[in-house]
């Protein structure tokens, strides 16, 4: 014989108000998972969207500078010099 904590009412009316009690208790608990993965949702949306447009920004800006991926930016500068090593001494003895 099952051991329970409250065991089950005996009452016809007893057990028609438990399980109106159970059917409000599990509808509400599922409503609040509901709003809670709308909110998770909505909010990994507007994420996306504040993403997507960041890196759509970024297109456009570096496009307006017809700036490629393989080319330095126009503004870079290289300096060239010769030198000539002085001294050689290693660190690994």
């Amino acid at each position: 014989m099952p051991y329970y904590i409250n065991p089950p009412p005996q009452s016809p009316v007893a057990r028609i108000v438990a399980t109106i009690v159970a059917v409000f208790a599990v509808a509400g608990a599922f409503m609040i998972g509901v709003f809670a993965l709308a909110v998770v949702a909505a909010v990994g949306l507007i994420a996306g969207v504040a993403i997507w447009l960041r890196v759509a920004w970024i297109k456009r800006h570096l496009s307006k500078r017809n700036v490629d991926e393989d080319t330095p930016a126009p503004t870079s500068q290289v300096l060239e010099a010769e030198y000539t090593v002085i001294s050689e001494h290693e660190d690994q003895e």
